[in-house]
């Protein structure tokens, strides 16, 4: 589960008083839920208003996957 819902949840917030809270728009606590990026100023005020500290935030907003691209032999003859 995301740790910013499980945060939430745990403090029992609707994504809407998280949103107040933290004074993002609701529609962005929806997409940072899903996993979606979004701005580090954002990632701030949403931790702040969980009370979580800022040196966390790789264990609730991981980094993006890397990606692993085939050598470029085997693409050409797949």
């Amino acid at each position: 589960m995301n740790r910013i819902r499980a945060a939430r949840q745990a403090r029992g917030w609707t994504q809407n008083e998280l949103a107040e809270r933290a004074q993002v728009a609701a529609r962005t606590v929806h997409a940072v839920e899903k996993g979606e990026a979004c701005r580090q100023a954002t990632k701030r005020k949403i931790l702040s208003a969980l009370g979580v500290p800022w040196e966390l935030r790789d264990d609730y907003f991981p980094g993006p996957r890397r990606v692993r691209h085939a050598p470029i032999e085997e693409a050409r003859s797949a």
